[in-house]
């Protein structure tokens, strides 16, 4: 739940996706005459929302019906909003994704095709009743990069168990890390594909040192090359070094990226026709997928790995460093992407188990 421009569509797929949950986006259950008021910059009035929320419980009780969890990406701006849903599904929690005033207008604005126009942004603060106080509610603050957030409410979520009173309130952290949104946060917000293949602990040390050490050889690439342009142009005596050294900093950074940023889903990813499929044949989908990134990546590592044993013994012809160098980071980096690869196979079967009717739901925007 939110604002418009908080979020709520990128952040409910993800989650939908982490959990193996049915997605239903509110925005498509709106009348036409609802619609229309709202393209014509017309607040909706409670009676107006009053046949969308019934549609939207249609939704939520057929998803039950069939058995699944589900993800609902909805506004529900008023407590008496929620509580009409939370009549329909008692057991319904709510994640809150908390934007800035200025945030929500830029994200509004830099929106193609929507019907929500720039000037309703002030309607949507004015309407908004917190939810802080309010059981089963998680607050998280959405300027934060989208895969932190879809993180945030996945492990939240997995911490619910069926039958307890939902307790949970989490404020607005301001130990959250560090803001990650450009000045178009709109152009900002698409940018996980999947959730994280894994977290945790380990997974948290890992970013630390990927972020670290391609951090040290992005300086180390800049330093060489602008020492080297300063040194020809000004001194009229460039280090004859640095270009080996930067395009050796580069294979590392560039391999290293590819395997931190697969585990973080940030690799672009095609899912318009396996998004449209549901049950056994998008799971089926899902492992085919990553078989064939599996099988491409062991090929590479093999390739890598031959050109380990080429370069074996050999020295770069400037700086007389191992030519092996340039080569492990290809044969780590992509076997990396293959046990990853195969690690979401096994999850893509592990985490698709229905869960009870009304007892693993979620209202996320």
């Amino acid at each position: 739940m939110g604002v418009s421009g908080c979020g709520k569509t990128e952040t409910s797929l993800g989650v939908a996706r982490c959990l193996g949950y049915r997605h239903i986006e509110a925005d498509h259950f709106h009348c036409p005459e609802n619609v229309a008021r709202m393209k014509a910059g017309t607040p909706l009035s409670d009676a107006d929302r009053v046949v969308w929320l019934d549609r939207l419980i249609v939704e939520m009780r057929q998803a039950q019906a069939d058995g699944e969890g589900f993800v609902l990406a909805c506004s529900a701006l008023k407590r008496s909003y929620r509580d009409r849903l939370r009549a329909a599904v008692p057991e319904l929690c709510f994640a809150h994704l908390v934007v800035d005033y200025e945030t929500a207008l830029d994200r509004v604005g830099a929106r193609p095709g929507h019907f929500m126009p720039i000037s309703l942004v002030d309607s949507q603060f004015a309407t908004l009743e917190s939810p802080e106080g309010e059981a089963g509610v998680l607050s998280v603050d959405a300027t934060r990069p989208v895969g932190e957030v879809v993180q945030t409410i996945c492990t939240w979520m997995q911490r619910q168990t069926p039958g307890d009173a939902i307790q949970a309130q989490v404020a607005l952290s301001a130990a959250a890390m560090p803001q990650d949104v450009s000045a178009n946060a709109a152009e900002q917000a698409p940018e996980l594909t999947v959730p994280p293949l894994y977290t945790g602990r380990l997974a948290q040390t890992l970013d630390k040192l990927t972020d670290g050490f391609m951090a040290i050889l992005l300086t180390v690439m800049v330093i060489a090359v602008f020492a080297n342009v300063v040194g020809r142009y000004v001194f009229d005596a460039g280090w004859t070094g640095a270009e080996e050294l930067s395009r050796l900093a580069f294979v590392w950074l560039v391999f290293v990226g590819v395997a931190s940023g697969m585990r973080r889903g940030e690799l672009m990813s095609f899912t318009l026709l396996r998004d449209r499929l549901r049950g056994v044949a998008q799971r089926v989908i899902d492992t085919l997928s990553w078989l064939l990134v599996a099988i491409v990546s062991f090929l590479s590592a093999w390739g890598g790995w031959y050109q380990v044993k080429y370069g074996w013994g050999n020295e770069s012809p400037v700086l007389a460093y191992p030519v092996v160098l340039a080569m492990v980071p290809i044969l780590v980096s992509m076997g990396a992407l293959g046990v990853l690869a195969l690690l979401q196979v096994v999850q893509t079967w592990r985490r698709q188990a229905p869960p009870r009717a009304a007892s693993a739901n979620v209202t996320a925007d």
